[in-house]
């Protein structure tokens, strides 16, 4: 069997099959761009999502008063509390900034949408999430 080789002797096929797979991944990147950048949420969503974190953020809110007086408790150690901490901002910032599209009227971007979920989820791991012990 006799392969083509190109005129300088180089095989030709290898070179188109790089070709298309590179094209063919632009395309794929080009997608995936679009569905995270052009994808949105309704006001709806968007306020289901605020309620459940406003929730949550009040019973991370008494879990962290609970800790400043209880801090040798194992449920209180400094990583749960930076947890809480973090998760409580990163959501606090997703809310308010999800909070301008509902007041408007308007659908919200997906990306912001997730980081809001994000931070429920992870509340939900933390000890913040059973509220403070008694």
């Amino acid at each position: 069997m006799k392969h083509n080789l190109g005129p300088r002797g180089g095989c030709t096929l290898p070179l188109l099959l790089l070709i298309l797979l590179t094209l063919g991944s632009c395309a794929n990147l080009k997608t995936a761009y679009q569905v995270i950048t052009e994808a949105s949420v309704s006001p709806t969503q968007i306020i289901v999502a605020a309620n459940a974190f406003d929730a949550l953020e009040g019973t991370a809110t008494q879990y962290l008063v609970y800790c400043r007086a209880n801090l040798a408790t194992p449920v209180c150690s400094a990583d749960n509390r930076r947890s809480v901490i973090k998760y409580v901002r990163s959501g606090r910032a997703a809310r308010n900034q999800l909070e301008t599209y509902v007041a408007a009227g308007n659908a919200g971007p997906a990306g912001l949408y997730n980081t809001l979920i994000a931070a429920i989820n992870q509340l939900n791991l933390t000890p913040a999430a059973s509220g403070a012990p008694r």
